[in-house]
């Protein structure tokens, strides 16, 4: 199934026409009829405000069901300000610049359980906001990928409630900008500027082709390719950075 058939889907599920889909987006009907043809794509801006409108991933719309939403397989590394510059020209000459954003994620752990083990944040659970939305998300990280689930939330405030009574306590706020770029049809680059901590970029694997384990190794050739530090592998996470943990 092609990206103009899954636009076709859901749209049909969201019960709207071609032309209100087309009005949402400002784009001609003609446009979206073309689309759903498979006789022209939209570009990478409209794709991203097509997730927003059918409340689906990017990556479903751009490979349906190769992209896993289950499972993330991803390296960060902590970059000098130099190489940060140097990777974002890069970036810039050679990939899709998707997007910059101000990201506020909050982090807490279970007071009877800690998410802390080894000197690593091996678990975590987050609100971030994105924009006009909430996002809880969870992921449980093993060697080289994690679990990964997450849900938009409408109510802060009772969600922090809830987590109070059940035992939840907040451990540490990460304040960041995020610029993200597509690469070589696959990788999704987050440059970020990160409050009190300075610069990193997390490579994440948005298709998957193989097996995750595979989709590592082809991910750390890919990093060295541009030329980044693999010995600057960043593990531990924001959160363990800013508990200031010995």
């Amino acid at each position: 199934m092609k990206i103009g058939n899954r636009i076709k889907d859901l749209r049909n599920e969201k019960k709207i026409t071609q032309k209100e889909l087309a009005d949402i987006l400002f784009v001609s009907d003609k446009a979206v009829s073309s689309w759903e043809a498979n006789r022209t794509e939209p570009s990478l801006e409209l794709i991203i405000k097509l997730s927003e409108v059918f409340d689906c991933s990017t990556s479903y719309l751009i490979y349906g069901e190769v992209s896993r939403s289950d499972i993330e397989t991803e390296i960060k590394i902590k970059l000098s300000e130099d190489e940060y510059k140097n990777l974002e020209l890069l970036m810039e000459q050679n990939a899709e610049f998707m997007r910059e954003n101000h990201h506020v994620d909050t982090y807490y752990q279970p007071k009877h359980r800690k998410f802390v083990k080894e000197g690593t944040i091996n678990e975590w659970l987050r609100i971030g906001e994105r924009g006009n939305k909430n996002i809880i998300n969870y992921k449980n990280w093993y060697d080289n990928y994690c679990d990964e689930f997450e849900v938009e939330i409408d109510d802060v405030n009772n969600l922090n409630k809830i987590f109070d009574k059940i035992g939840l306590e907040k451990i540490a706020t990460v304040d960041k900008v995020r610029k993200t770029y597509f690469y070589l049809d696959k990788y999704e680059v987050a440059l970020d500027t990160v409050k009190d901590l300075g610069y990193f970029v997390e490579i994440e694997v948005k298709k998957y082709e193989k097996s995750a384990d595979l989709e590592y190794d082809e991910l750390l050739r890919v990093a060295k390719r541009i030329n980044l530090n693999l010995d600057n592998q960043d593990r531990k996470g924001y959160p363990y950075y800013l508990l200031d943990i010995k």
